[in-house]
């Protein structure tokens, strides 16, 4: 009797935390551990450790770890309670003992967390998990806005097909865009570019912005992004931290800039900004010359096209980094002004729904957090903790 054949499942990493689309498929075996949708997963080691992750289905390796509701632990209440300071304040002094910054899962036996009755467990999840919807929505609904914007400029600056539509059909086709674009194509030195816009480069219309700022100068409480707050392939950044223990020097940024990711840029980390901050050297701050490009040379920025090229031209063996230089030269079309204008009139209103979300699921968040350690004091009764989260909602 033959062996049954392997099917292929989705391998579920530490990377998938960024909440990104990027995943890796490995055929199944026994040597993986499985998790299903309703599992939680709790990162292992180094910047990620504790980071709580469920929602997904495939195989994971030693990197994670998985919790399991024992003794009268709920489900949806161990999500909560492995996210919160009860956990998390315990198991960062267990990994800092570690060379690796990691723990064992023996070492989770040494965490005591409050366990109160199923009942009550289940109705503070109950007041909890509307919150974690709506961040979730707010996810899903910038990846949708960001997949948007990515057609529509594909469309425009790649595939050409309004121009394409307009020499087929003729200006009669009457496309809301069709009087942007001409009717037909001129040979470059290497392919076709629409009569009329001319092959130039990224650094024509975005330039590198310098900014750079000593750790003496930088206030605590400002918002600091390093890489591993970048998520990858994803224009949306969530997550940063407060730069109360820079000890170097960092670039200042503004809200809407582009920040991209120069160390390894084959990870593929490109975001708006949605803050003023600082933020390591390892990051190029770039921003449209006149504001007019500001979605073009976001998309070309953190397109396919421009990262690979980061990759092709970047030094380094083991830490390879790519310079503004190399991308600002990476040759692109450049259509007429009209034409980004209209572009960015489109774009940049999804950008900036994207942004305010972003900013919406941070204050749900720490409402999330605040809840739960009052909840389980007595501090804020559940009909109280209701009122707050449908106020927020």
């Amino acid at each position: 009797m033959s062996e049954p054949k392997l099917g292929f499942v989705r391998f579920v990493q530490i990377r998938d935390f960024d909440g990104d689309d990027y995943h890796t498929y490995i055929e199944d075996s026994p040597r993986w551990r499985h998790c299903n949708r309703d599992d939680v997963l709790i990162a292992r080691y180094g910047a990620s450790l504790g980071r709580i992750l469920r929602g997904l289905e495939g195989a994971y390796n030693v990197a994670l770890v998985k919790a399991i509701p024992l003794g009268g632990l709920e489900r949806h209440f161990m999500y909560h309670l492995l996210r919160s300071d009860y956990f998390q304040a315990p198991l960062a002094a267990l990994g800092a003992r570690s060379a690796q910054e990691g723990f064992n899962k023996g070492d989770l036996s040494t965490i005591s967390v409050p366990l109160p009755p199923a009942a009550e467990q289940r109705a503070i999840s109950e007041v909890l998990d509307p919150l974690d919807e709506k961040i979730y929505l707010n996810r899903r609904t910038n990846e949708t806005l960001e997949g948007i914007a990515r057609a529509f400029f594909k469309s425009w600056f790649v595939d050409f097909d309004p121009v394409r539509a307009n020499v087929e059909h003729g200006r009669s086709a009457r496309a809301p865009s069709a009087d942007l674009f001409p009717a037909g194509f001129e040979h470059s030195r290497e392919n076709l570019l629409p009569r009329g816009w001319s092959r130039g480069r990224l650094g024509d219309v975005a330039e590198n912005i310098r900014a750079g700022v000593q750790p003496r100068d930088i206030q605590g409480a400002t918002p600091y992004i390093a890489l591993e707050h970048i998520p990858r392939r994803s224009i949306t950044l969530y997550d940063w931290s407060v730069a109360d223990n820079v000890a170097s020097n960092k670039s200042q940024f503004k809200r809407g800039e582009i920040l991209f990711g120069k160390l390894r840029p084959y990870f593929h980390k490109v975001a708006v900004a949605p803050v003023d901050g600082v933020c390591s050297t390892d990051i190029l701050v770039i921003g449209p010359k006149s504001q007019e490009w500001f979605s073009f040379s976001l998309l070309w920025a953190s397109s396919d096209e421009i990262i690979a090229h980061a990759d092709a031209v970047s030094t380094g063996t083991k830490m390879p980094r790519c310079n503004w230089h190399d991308l600002a030269n990476f040759e692109i079309p450049i259509p007429p002004v009209g034409v980004a204008r209209a572009f960015d009139g489109t774009v940049r209103p999804m950008v900036e729904q994207m942004l305010a979300a972003v900013q919406e699921s941070r204050t749900l968040a720490a409402l999330r957090d605040a809840l739960l350690p009052k909840l389980l004091s007595g501090e804020v009764r559940l009909h109280g903790a209701e009122r707050e989260v449908a106020k927020a909602l």
